[in-house]
């Protein structure tokens, strides 16, 4: 019953936010919606942006054939919805690529066992098969916009960014999975990735999520830091020097409020002599929800608080704000 109250609870808090970030979208008035590359598309569209999908013009890239076939079972309200088998890398060529029993786990790399195999239920590695599949890059696409980029394909994401550095030209952000150890053999890992974005005028945001590892236990989030999903984004002040075309500059707002980077629309805003990029109307719901955000965040850090009146755990973090 308590269960059942709190799932039902927690679908209506969802059901209000959403409605409130699309109110936002349709006052933003975007001309043809925002332009989104899911590399790595197992699964579904990512939440926040299946949140808003009439809004979005979807091209998904998904190799493995089980996953491919899900996809494909699946209802979308995109504005559009494209979805291709090939693989995503540096350059156009037959790749192997190693299918684990896991298809989510599945890689270009082979896994590393000597370290993966420190940790519980290591047979989601397992490799079942492998396939030599083509291999595109997102740059020959030709799209002739993309605003946003999803990797996630354990492993292969810089080769995937080395194959759109004309794309990432006119690309406005990133959301990337990072490995901080060498999940699967030769791998890149986080620093490789910042610093090739850091190359081409994208600055590391946040973290959106840091998965952790026990060595007995991979489900408790707690352990060892071994991947996390990361945000990439052009800063205010880019966009504010570089980019002049109106609905361009939506777009990016558009990105910024699906991620609550809202200061970087105010700041944003701020920069501009012509307040009529956005509506009044827009500035002011946007204010609102900026406030209704913030206070959900004090509402939780309480809550955590009085919870360590009775579950304490040790946090030296050392504040200096």
């Amino acid at each position: 019953m308590i269960k059942k109250t709190y799932r039902t609870l927690v679908k209506f808090s969802s059901a209000s936010y959403s409605k409130k970030i699309n109110h936002l979208f349709s006052l933003l008035n975007i001309e043809d919606g925002v332009n989104l590359i899911d590399v790595g598309a197992a699964g579904q569209i990512i939440p926040r942006w299946k949140r808003v999908e009439k809004y979005v013009n979807y091209y998904g890239f998904e190799p493995d054939n089980r996953s491919r076939k899900e996809l494909l079972a699946q209802k979308n309200n995109c504005n559009r919805y494209q979805l291709d088998e090939n693989i995503v890398s540096d350059k156009s060529e037959l790749k192997e690529i190693h299918l684990c029993k896991a298809p989510m786990t599945s890689s270009v790399y082979p896994p590393n066992r000597g370290f993966v195999d420190l940790f519980a239920e290591t047979d989601r590695f397992d490799v079942v098969s492998k396939e030599k599949l083509n291999a595109t890059t997102i740059d020959q696409l030709e799209l002739t916009t993309t605003d946003f980029i999803k990797l996630d394909i354990q492993g292969g994401e810089l080769n995937a960014l080395k194959g759109a550095e004309k794309t990432l030209k006119n690309c406005l952000g990133l959301e990337i999975e990072v490995e901080f150890l060498p999940i699967y053999k030769n791998q890149p890992l986080y620093a490789d990735v910042t610093n090739f974005l850091r190359e081409h005028n994208f600055e590391f945001i946040d973290f959106l999520r840091i998965c952790r590892w026990e060595r007995n236990n991979i489900y408790t989030n707690m352990g060892q830091a071994a991947w996390g999903d990361g945000l990439y984004l052009r800063t205010p002040e880019f966009v504010a020097k570089n980019i002049i075309e109106t609905d361009t500059i939506k777009r990016y707002i558009a990105v910024c409020l699906l991620y609550n980077k809202i200061d970087l629309i105010v700041s944003l805003l701020d920069q501009f002599k012509d307040k009529s990029i956005v509506s009044s109307k827009f500035t002011k719901r946007l204010l609102r929800f900026d406030k209704r955000l913030k206070k959900s965040k004090w509402l939780k850090e309480r809550f955590n608080n009085l919870t360590k009146l009775f579950f304490f755990i040790d946090e030296e973090i050392h504040l200096f704000n």
